[in-house]
């Protein structure tokens, strides 16, 4: 495969096929789907076409045992392409039509979207942020972030079922990057940890379209391609630990996604709210990055709760602020590499993905 890391995220609004049918629409609408956010690049979902319905499917070949056990993230992840694609489905005019987890019996199909009638276009801020949005790993500014700018994030995840808790005072947001830090010391101790990640970590530059390049950590060219091998062999839970805690502590505000309920329909809520708020952070110009390490550390996560005025599960961490730089993109895998198709919705010939062993 050639061309640039950058190339899936070049979609360009003026080539949606408006006189076309709905699976030409749809087909059009996964790449902005496929733009959604997932753990460490994994980009574990797949889409097909099956007559006019748009199905989101978790491919289980994407999981991650030891980091996502119980394929919480990985349905996250699927969510937000899910919402990725709502925010398309409006902004041409369209009412989105979905049904959540719709057949018990098809563990992969997570949900299904249909073109619904004509509506009034909304502002264009999400989904312009949709080809924009990306995570941005380097330092903020000091800048604090207005109550007016916290409040919309908090709608947002509102919006979707879940809530928002904003950590902005000094002593909380020290305790919540401790619990981070001691996260990637207990990550890192297991070997089988790092194997997972260091499968995730690519190249600049080269053929793979998933996982992290070695830029979005700072790590130039050579040094890149050494850096699967350095994960494998050595235990840097406590470098990494330095520098989370100290990337969360300079942070203006930290905010923590959560659900009252901790089982698939509250992941896929999550998922979407994650969606939401990163659009909604992108559009007002700020800077987003993961650290949710205390959540993906069974034993942290009730001491991350505890630290909360609401009651229930933290789903996902956050850090956010105006950024000092734009990050560079991270790669996408093609439309044709994720998405298929059958004929007529319901003609019984959908494709499925294959699960990993239980």
């Amino acid at each position: 495969m050639t061309g640039s890391y950058a190339d899936e995220w070049r979609v360009a609004a003026d080539d949606f096929p408006a006189h076309g049918g709905p699976a030409e629409k749809l087909r059009f609408l996964a790449r902005y789907a496929l733009l959604a956010p997932s753990g460490h690049n994994g980009q574990p979902w797949r889409f097909h076409l099956a007559g006019d319905v748009l199905q989101i499917r978790a491919d289980h070949t994407r999981a991650l045992p030891t980091i996502d056990p119980h394929d919480r993230e990985l349905l996250i992840a699927c969510a937000a392409a899910l919402h990725h694609a709502q925010v398309a489905v409006r902004h041409f005019g369209y009412q989105p039509v979905i049904a959540i987890l719709p057949e018990s019996a098809d563990a992969d199909l997570v949900a299904t979207l249909r073109i619904g009638p004509p509506v009034g276009r909304p502002p264009a801020g999400l989904f312009a942020a949709v080809t924009t949005r990306h995570c941005n790993r380097g330092p903020y500014r000091k800048q604090p972030l207005s109550m007016a700018q916290l409040e919309r994030l908090r709608a947002a995840a509102v919006a979707e079922g879940c809530w928002l808790a904003v950590i902005t005072d000094r002593s909380t947001k020290a305790a919540a990057a401790d619990l981070i830090a001691a996260g990637d010391r207990i990550k890192w101790r297991d070997p089988e940890f790092r194997n997972e990640l260091a499968e995730r970590l690519i190249p600049n530059r080269g053929r793979r379209r998933d996982g992290m390049p070695g830029y979005a950590f700072g790590i130039p060219g050579p040094a890149a391609r050494l850096a699967p091998t350095v994960v494998r062999r050595l235990d840097l839970g406590s470098l990494r630990a330095h520098t989370d805690r100290a990337a969360a502590n300079a942070s203006p505000a930290l905010l923590v996604i959560g659900t009252d309920r901790d089982d698939p329909p509250a992941w896929i809520a999550a998922g979407q709210a994650m969606s939401h708020v990163l659009l909604s952070a992108t559009a007002e110009g700020l800077a987003t990055a993961f650290l949710s390490q205390a959540i993906e550390v069974p034993e942290l996560r009730p001491r991350l709760a505890a630290l909360l005025e609401h009651r229930g599960q933290p789903q996902i961490l956050l850090r956010v602020g105006h950024p000092r730089r734009r990050p560079r993109l991270a790669p996408r895998r093609p439309i044709d590499e994720v998405l298929t198709s059958t004929g007529p919705a319901g003609d019984g010939n959908a494709a499925t993905t294959p699960r990993r062993p239980s």
